[in-house]
């Protein structure tokens, strides 16, 4: 009994190393028949074991991957060095941002009194802004006599009606441009298509050319043809009320005399035009510039003053807005002031 023990024990051990065996061949023949051809496995089916070996190469591959670890260490300690380059560049930046506070002390550099300084030339130029006065003019509102050599021997009172009113310059402007209205001749004029000699007939026919359809030659499309919307004879006269006119008339006569600018000229007579004679007057006076002479039938003293550049001539029932506001300073003869008076 103990032998037959003893055998089916070999025979058991036995069957466990046979089964034991071919389980650890299975996965050898499996690894060496899928790389292996058809070819190779039919002339020598022993031989791909040691080639088997190399399949151990897998822990290798591990390695690699065990690797790829060390290689995110790499690649992190940059970006841990990362914050210590802004740190850098933060350290560095802050230098300049002190500079900048610095800013204000380049303002306070600005010379600011220097401007003031500048400011303050105008007190110069103000100075130099009022014009020569007549001596004579002491009180605005009169009028300034004067005699044959230029000398200023009294100051009269003038007419309230004339030289008393207070401008508006609505009715000012009014007036200058009824006056300056009056002087245009409107003579201007244009011919429209119907005006211009020409033939009438169709240029070419109107369809089949190519061509933009065209009628008469004397379109004003056309050169040689009339004007559209063309100027025409006509009155530019401005209609305003006599009582306004005479209105503006003693404004500006006011206004004249308020700066002392009239005179009266008291014993100027002359036989015949000189214009040296009215020049002597005039630069001997010392008045600003332009002059108006104003005079009442004495065509002696209106050619006189024709030629001098600096004065103007009319007669006190021809005196307008436009000329005393155009003047700064009124000579009116005895006879015109008399005249101006009276009306």
């Amino acid at each position: 009994m103990v032998a037959d023990d003893k055998h089916t024990a070999e025979t058991d051990a036995q069957a466990a190393e046979a089964t034991a065996a071919p389980k650890a061949k299975k996965p050898v023949a499996k690894t060496v028949a899928k790389p292996a051809t058809k070819k190779s496995a039919a002339k020598a089916p022993a031989a791909p074991k040691p080639a088997a070996k190399p399949a151990a190469a897998k822990p290798a591959a591990k390695k690699t991957a065990t690797t790829r670890p060390a290689a995110k260490a790499a690649a992190a300690k940059p970006a841990a060095a990362k914050p210590a380059a802004k740190a850098g560049t933060e350290a560095a930046t802050k230098p300049p941002a002190k500079r900048v506070a610095a800013k204000p002390a380049a303002k306070k550099a600005v010379a600011k009194p220097v401007a003031k300084k500048m400011a303050a030339r105008p007190a110069t130029k103000t100075a130099r802004k009022p014009i020569v006065k007549h001596p004579a003019v002491t009180t605005p509102g009169k009028a300034t006599v004067i005699d044959a050599a230029g000398n200023a021997t009294e100051s009269i009172a003038l007419s309230e009606a004339l030289f008393g009113v207070t401008p508006v310059i609505n009715t000012l402007h009014l007036a200058v441009r009824a006056d300056q209205a009056k002087r245009r001749r409107g003579t201007a004029s244009t011919k429209t298509r119907g005006e211009i000699s020409g033939s009438t007939a169709k240029l070419y026919r109107q369809k089949g050319t190519g061509r933009a359809r065209a009628g008469s030659a004397k379109s004003p499309t056309r050169t040689g043809g009339g004007t559209a919307f063309g100027p025409k004879p006509r009155s530019y006269e401005i209609k305003i009320n006599r009582k306004m006119a005479r209105k503006a008339l003693a404004m500006a006569l006011s206004d004249r005399a308020a700066a002392g600018n009239v005179f009266v000229a008291k014993g100027f007579e002359l036989e015949t035009p000189s214009t040296a004679r009215l020049n002597e007057l005039l630069v001997g006076l010392d008045i600003a510039a332009p002059v108006l002479v104003v005079t009442s039938g004495e065509p002696v003293v209106s050619k006189s003053v024709r030629n001098l550049f600096y004065a103007e001539t009319t007669e006190v029932g021809a005196l307008s807005t436009e000329q005393i506001l155009r003047a700064r300073s009124l000579v009116l003869t005895e006879k015109a002031f008399n005249a101006l008076n009276q009306a």
